[in-house]
């Protein structure tokens, strides 16, 4: 995993200097009116284009899938494997989380704080999460389960950190509840916003070093630096509020990291604050209501009305569809299947990598419904969409770097397969993973090994 990351850095590198003078232009006007657009009243525009443009992603978010990645592999025993009488709340989280941060004495926190990060949170987000997430897709623990239903948690843990929704039951409240992912824009607000932000992307940098080198120390030095950026930011913030006029980008930027440290009441007052009737487009704006209305526990119809009309501005986006298919699949996903499948044709129609970025494509939406598909026990329709995820996966991560991603789809393929009793070619993909891992990387092995329906 770890050679995986700093590969993908190298080519990351790479990547961005590959840029033609009609791109660099773009970019170019682009970050010159992002520069201006701060020291006005009001902005034109709240959509993803104006708030996550694609240079944005090229420069920060790619490494994302390869961190949803990790919890693939730290899952494999402990949910596969786990007893009849093993308790929910407990069975793994340790072991699940020191993996993802690269193990060893001290990565406890940092492994929970990477999970917590996911959807934008901190360690303590990540516990709720991993104690949670059995009980808020089965209502029970994992004591009884299936291999089946075992792999079903399993899956939606690894479709949680390709598409940045969680839904779990809170191990404090009991309260099911969902967690979203919101990507903290950058190059947006005034100099103090920005500064934070950038600080914060500091730390993550640092952080992904630390977990390379398994320096546990440093992680946990670089857990309370990022809270202490979180706590300026939300500081920040609450002065913003009281001035007489506000700055539009900051309340987007600080109520986004407002909204992820849970801090709902000053996410509201940020977004109330903002004009939409002076907007020319307010699709992002519009999701973020959405995510507002979700948090404050308002109708169901609410927040799909404001999903709605962010799909109807911002067609290109994926967030709205998949936050969408997660609120339909987690009700009654059998009911609204149909509907799941409208959306999962209009995002197919519209999606535009090219309009803007976030660390979202296509696999993350295919790998969800898919997992739901596989959670119904809906093999065929699960391996089509399962099938539909590897295709869209980059080239270099399907032949290169990144391979476990690629794997773990194809593990999630021959499951399904063999779930039809088609054993022979469940088994046919299942040796083509083998023969694609390297020798020496035994933990994936074992992950692989683990998790085939074929050795249970």
């Amino acid at each position: 995993m770890r050679k995986v990351i700093l590969s993908m850095s190298a080519i990351l590198c790479l990547s961005t200097t590959q840029v033609n003078a009609f791109d660099l232009w773009t970019t170019t006007k682009v970050y010159a009116n992002k520069a201006m657009f701060w020291k006005n009243e009001h902005l034109e525009d709240i959509d993803f284009k104006h708030i996550y443009p694609k240079a944005f992603y090229k420069k920060s978010y790619f490494g994302f899938l390869i961190t949803g990645v990790a919890v693939i592999g730290a899952g494999a025993f402990t949910y596969v494997t786990a007893g009849a009488g093993a308790p929910a709340a407990a069975t793994g989280v340790s072991s699940v989380a020191s993996f993802i941060a690269g193990g060893g004495a001290g990565s406890y926190m940092a492994g929970l704080s990477v999970v917590g990060g996911w959807v934008g949170g901190n360690a303590m987000v990540g516990a709720a999460i991993l104690n949670g997430i059995s009980i808020g897709m089965f209502g029970s623990s994992l004591a009884g389960l299936s291999v089946l239903g075992k792999l079903s948690i399993l899956s939606s843990v690894t479709a949680s950190g390709l598409d940045g929704v969680a839904f779990f039951s809170n191990p404090e409240t009991k309260e099911l509840e969902y967690r979203i992912r919101l990507q903290i824009p950058k190059d947006l607000g005034s100099k103090a916003t920005r500064e934070i932000v950038d600080k914060i992307y500091d730390v993550d940098s640092d952080m992904q070093d630390a977990i390379n080198d398994n320096d546990s120390i440093k992680q946990n030095l670089l857990i309370q630096a990022k809270q202490a950026y979180f706590k300026k930011a939300i500081d920040l913030l609450k002065n913003r509020l009281l001035e007489s006029k506000n700055n539009q980008e900051d309340m987007i930027v600080l109520g986004i990291i407002a909204y992820n440290q849970m801090e709902i009441e000053l996410f509201s007052q940020a977004l109330n604050k903002i004009n939409i009737n002076d907007l020319d487009n307010s699709g992002f704006l519009n999701y973020l209501y959405a995510l507002q209305s979700l948090s404050n526990g308002e109708n169901e119809a609410i927040v799909l009305n404001y999903l709605d009309n962010s799909i109807a501005e911002n067609p290109y986006a994926l967030e709205p569809y998949i936050l969408y298919i997660n609120l339909l699949g987690n009700k009654d996903f059998i009911r609204y299947v149909s509907r799941v499948e409208s959306l999962v044709k209009k995002a197919e129609d519209n999606f535009d990598s090219d309009d803007y970025s976030t660390g979202l494509s296509m696999v993350s939406l295919y790998y969800r419904v898919a997992t739901f598909y596989f959670q119904h026990q809906r093999f065929v329709e699960a391996q089509h969409y399962y099938e539909k995820a590897l295709d869209n996966i980059g080239f270099l991560q399907k032949h290169f770097f990144g391979k476990d991603l690629k794997h773990t789809i194809q593990l999630s393929i021959a499951n399904s397969l063999y779930a039809q009793y088609k054993r022979k070619k469940a088994d046919e993909v299942y040796n083509d993973i083998l023969s694609d891992i390297d020798e020496d990387n035994t933990e994936e092995l074992q992950r692989i090994k683990t998790h085939y329906l074929g050795n249970n």
